[in-house]
C-alpha cells in the first residue's frame, strides 16, 4: 500500500504492510475504521475508548459480531483479532500492548508487541487532551514501521489553529512520552458540508488527514 497523500499536498514515495498486523484505534465510537481494518483482514484490531458506561463496549463487541458475520469471518477468527479495550488518553498503555498480542514475528522485531497501524478518527478537536492522546501512541506505536494516521475536522469549539497544534507539539518536541514524530503525508476531502444531528454546516465540510511515523522510522528515512 502506498501510503495516503502520495498526490496530495504532501506525501512520498514508499511502501507500508497492508493489511497491518496490530492495529488500533483511539476514541473509536462506533470504530467504523476499525471495522473496515478487520475487513480488510489486520492480523490484531483493537478499538479502545474511554469508559463512559458498559454499553459503550457492548455496542463495539456487537457491531464487529455483526460486521464478521456479513464477510464470513468465523466467531473464533474474530475473537482472535477484535479486541475491545476501554482506555483513558495518557494512562496505562501497557495494557493496550498486552491487548495486541504476539505473533511469530515478534521474536525477530525490534517492535516487539508494539502496533504497526494507529488511528485517532475525529479525536483532536479538544486541545485539553492532545498531549495525553500523544502520550498513548508513542507508548504503543512500533518505532521503526508505525504509522499514525489522525482524520480530523473543524468543529469551531476552538479556532482552528488551536486544533492544528496537536501536529506541533507531535513534531516540534524531542520529549519521547509524546514528541519525536513527524509529518510522513497529509491530504484534505471537501464535501459540500457536515450534516447530522439535525443541522448542516458548510463550514465543516473539509475533512483533513494526516500521517504521521517516528522521525527515527523508515518512513522518514526515504523522505
Amino acid at each position: 500500500m502506498e501510503y495516503p497523500g502520495t498526490n496530495g499536498e504532501r506525501g512520498g514515495g514508499g511502501v507500508t504492510r497492508w493489511p497491518p498486523r496490530r492495529a488500533l484505534e483511539f476514541g473509536a465510537g462506533a470504530a467504523l475504521p476499525s471495522m473496515i481494518l478487520l475487513r480488510e483482514g489486520a492480523g490484531t484490531v483493537v478499538m479502545t475508548d474511554r469508559i463512559t458506561n458498559e454499553e459503550t463496549f457492548e455496542a463495539l463487541e456487537m457491531s464487529s459480531e455483526k460486521n464478521c458475520r456479513r464477510w464470513d469471518i468465523s466467531e473464533e477468527e474474530r475473537e482472535r483479532r477484535a479486541v475491545v479495550r476501554a482506555h483513558t488518553w495518557g494512562e496505562d498503555a501497557e495494557k493496550l500492548l498486552e491487548a495486541g498480542g504476539r505473533d511469530e514475528e515478534d521474536a525477530n522485531s525490534d517492535g516487539g508487541g508494539r502496533f504497526d497501524l494507529l488511528v485517532a478518527s475525529d479525536c483532536i478537536y479538544n486541545p485539553t487532551y492532545h498531549e495525553a492522546l500523544l502520550r498513548s501512541a508513542s507508548a504503543v506505536i512500533d518505532e521503526s514501521e508505525g504509522l499514525f494516521v489522525v482524520g480530523y475536522s473543524f468543529h469551531g469549539n476552538v479556532p482552528p489553529e488551536r486544533v492544528t497544534q496537536f501536529f506541533d507539539l507531535a513534531e516540534s518536541s524531542d520529549d519521547e512520552h509524546y514528541g519525536g514524530f513527524e509529518t510522513v503525508s497529509e491530504f484534505k476531502k471537501e464535501y459540500d458540508g457536515q450534516r447530522g444531528l439535525g443541522s448542516s454546516d458548510s463550514d465543516r465540510g473539509a475533512v483533513y488527514v494526516r500521517v504521521m511515523a517516528r522521525r527515527g522510522s523508515k518512513y522518514c528515512q526515504i523522505r
